[in-house]
């Protein structure tokens, strides 16, 4: 359910979705509580499913999260934590909103930086790193992405903690090494040892390493990897020099900021920005460290299963061609890359009978089998890129994501130009919410394999949810023109029409593709859904029909045509239908539907056991504590009916019906200055509002104010005239002339 305009804690009232991660969906809110109602970031936990070891693991990077932004956000360049709390079962985490842009906007591919700004780019990402570090905290995620310009004095601010990892000197194991965790973070920034689940203070080094190769060298982001010198005998290098224009010393800082082995790398920020400042004759930075804590390691997190497509376009395990080999490691996943390749070829031969057994299992429906014999294919060959394709596949049945996420990367690694890795990592990228990944993913496809249908269907749906209209219709356009009978397209393409305006196009879109699957119950119900938005209640409530009749158990087809019942009078016809909802899957929407539809049927009863129904299932509904309100109001139980109105006001303080309802229950109870004051306020938030006007003319009627009660029927007459209602014109206009005969 949808949090937009909902009011979290009577204080955040969420304004807009900014996108969704591992395990919840982050908002951009404002904070009714403050001078001039500032604008916050609102984070929902939200596991993909009820698993306790999932709902446990999540619940505990959520609460890291929050104490770690506790600890370090009185930074000015790290958002400040400003609230977190649990609602309704749900947990919540404010954040400060930094209004700006990302660092990735202005890394633009082909347009290098200047070595200055360079340099003073790196010394503001190290700056927030000495303190980050000196708190015991690696972020894991240092991307251009995660670096927000400040729109009011340009400085670079660090976001996103939710991947950190907070160490402490005296955790470790048996051996006396430090705990290991789940790769996390964005790959192209992601040193070996963070693939490896062993992150490093020095990895988040490494990341502001590479952003500044990107910047020197004006590479897209997909382009790094190609930087990896593919010669065995430098595994793991950059070779980045010849494609920019830089001092030897800069170089020298870099290239050791880089460094493929962590204990050859920079050990801290502090030594790098001494290095920068030798380099640039500047001494004017000090840093005074906090004082020592007590710190934990956290338990690392899962990643939730990818939702699935209503459309023949396949998720990754559909795609396992064998690819290409290509000679070389990319990355240097293993250091020992050129004594793999002196093995055996009976080794080698090994390997393939492996991999193909592999896949054997993985088709028969395997996965655990499957990566273990997949497993040893990749110790015999390590270099063949088929192996650890199909070996992320099976890490993607399992649902490791993470794992898989890294064997497709590496995947690329050893063969750049194979097509299937990028596409399958871009769908687990765009499940885990990270769209901008997943779209470079698709574009790479789609570069490698310009008539890749596939590649432009899935970078539709991710322009789609990025809000990016007309991208997503020229995506879905392509597919139309590579697969012209393919009704999936249709429907996608309808979709981003709707939602850019562009209404008559959607629907034709929808047509067009029940037509090509005349069985498409998707199809029925997209276009029902837009004909009902459009008030079109009829067409609606036959395309319901038909999603019904193909699917018979489709829940969420007879809740919305129980609200299309509702609209089209026909209120026993809803009550049959929201009952079938509740009877398939009870949830608070079909639970209020079926009280608004009692509620015009007369029967208060009902509608007062439906709508409590609703609040036990939702909380805080204002919808349902208003409707309750009215079902209390027919049973002439008018404090009830206030009570619910007053709580319906306080989870939404601009329900401008619920304060008029309260203004007609405060009549009946003759507390007329209460009224009045309701529907005031009730006109304020909705100026429009003729059913106010007509109800506060009756007041003051009540009051002996004539000239006010008349003034105020004129108003509403005029507003209803203007929607069309005649029946309510033609009472206001009534009661002017029974007011003008007295």
């Amino acid at each position: 359910m949808t949090l937009i305009g909902q009011l979290l804690d009577r204080r955040y009232r969420i304004v807009q979705v900014l996108g969704s991660g591992a395990f919840g969906q982050t908002y951009l809110a404002t904070d009714t509580r403050r001078p001039g109602h500032p604008q916050c970031v609102v984070k929902q936990l939200r596991p993909p499913n009820n698993n306790p070891t999932i709902l446990k693991t999540a619940l505990r990077l959520f609460e890291q999260e929050a104490e770690v932004l506790e600890k370090i956000g009185q930074h000015d360049q790290i958002p400040r934590l400003l609230a977190y709390f649990k609602e309704n079962n749900h947990f919540y985490l404010v954040e400060e909103f930094i209004e700006g842009h990302p660092l990735s906007k202005e890394l633009i591919s082909g347009k290098p930086w200047p070595e200055e700004e360079v340099i003073e780019l790196l010394e503001q990402i190290l700056k927030i790193l000495v303190f980050v570090h000196d708190q015991g905290v690696i972020h894991r995620d240092i991307s251009p992405a995660n670096l927000i310009r400040r729109k009011s004095n340009s400085q670079l601010v660090l976001i996103d903690f939710g991947s950190v990892k907070e160490v402490s000197n005296h955790l470790t194991n048996n051996n006396g090494q430090g705990i290991r965790t789940i790769a996390t973070g964005t790959p192209t920034y992601m040193p070996i040892e963070q693939f490896q689940g062993n992150p490093q203070f020095n990895s988040d080094i490494y990341a502001a390493g590479i952003i500044a190769v990107q910047a020197l060298t004006g590479l897209a982001a997909i382009d790094l990897p190609k930087l990896q010198d593919p010669n065995l005998a430098r595994p793991g290098e950059l070779t980045w020099h010849d494609r920019t224009q830089v001092s030897d010393e800069l170089q020298k800082i870099i290239d050791q900021m880089v460094h493929h082995y962590y204990g050859q790398r920079y050990q801290s920020a502090l030594e790098v920005i001494a290095d920068l400042r030798q380099l640039t004759g500047r001494s004017d930075f000090s840093y005074l460290p906090p004082e020592p804590s007590t710190l934990r390691v956290p338990a690392t997190s899962s990643k939730p299963q990818p939702q699935q497509n209503a459309s023949k376009f396949q998720p990754p395990w559909f795609r396992r061609q064998a690819l290409q080999l290509f000679a070389g490691g990319m990355l240097g996943f293993l250091i020992l890359l050129g004594l793999i390749r002196a093995l055996s070829q009976p080794a080698t031969e090994k390997a393939e009978i492996a991999l193909n057994q592999g896949i054997e299992q993985l088709q028969a429906g395997k996965p655990e089998a499957a990566l273990k014999t997949l497993n040893r294919s990749v110790q015999l060959d390590p270099r063949n890129a088929a192996a650890v394709q199909q070996r992320g596949n099976a890490y993607y049945d399992l649902g490791n994501y993470d794992q898989a996420i890294t064997d497709y990367t590496q995947t690329i690694q050893l063969n750049p130009d194979g097509a299937d890795a990028y596409l399958n990592r871009g769908l687990i990228l765009q499940d885990q919410g990270d769209l901008a990944g997943a779209i470079a993913d698709y574009t790479r496809v789609i570069q490698l394999q310009p008539q890749d249908a596939d590649a432009y269907y899935q970078r539709g749906l991710a322009h789609l949810a990025q809000g990016q209209y007309q991208a997503a219709i020229a995506d879905h356009t392509e597919v139309i023109r590579l697969q012209p009978q393919e009704p999936s397209a249709y429907r996608a393409r309808g979709t981003a029409r709707i939602q850019a305006g562009e209404l008559q196009q959607g629907m034709a879109d929808y047509t067009k593709a029940i037509q090509l699957k005349p069985d498409n119950a998707a199809a029925y119900y997209d276009r029902g859904r837009a004909r009902f938005h459009l008030g079109d209640y009829s067409g609606a409530l036959g395309d319901y029909d038909r999603v019904i009749k193909l699917e018979p158990n489709n829940g969420e087809a007879y809740g919305n045509r129980c609200s299309t019942q509702i609209n089209l009078f026909e209120h026993q016809a809803a009550v049959a239908d929201c009952t079938k909802a509740i009877e398939l899957a009870p949830n608070p929407v079909a639970y209020n539907n079926r009280c608004v539809a009692y509620l015009n049927l007369k029967q208060a009863d009902q509608a007062v056991a439906d709508c409590s129904k609703a609040i036990e299932l939702a909380g805080n509904d204002e919808k349902a504590y208003g409707n309750r309100g009215l079902a209390y109001s027919q049973l002439g139980q008018s404090d009830r009916a206030i009570s619910d109105y007053t709580k319906a006001t306080e989870l939404n303080p601009n329900d401008a019906e619920a304060y008029s309802n309260r203004a007609a229950a405060y009549g009946t109870l003759e507390n007329y200055n209460q009224a009045i004051n309701d529907y005031i306020q009730a006109i304020r938030l909705k100026p429009d509002y003729a059913v106010a006007y007509a109800g506060r003319g009756n007041i003051r009627v009540k009051l002996g104010d004539k000239a006010g009660a008349i003034s105020d029927f004129q108003k509403a007459g005029e507003l209803y005239l203007e929607q069309g209602l005649t029946g309510g014109y033609k009472d206001s206009q009534y009661q002017i002339d029974q007011l003008k005969q007295k």
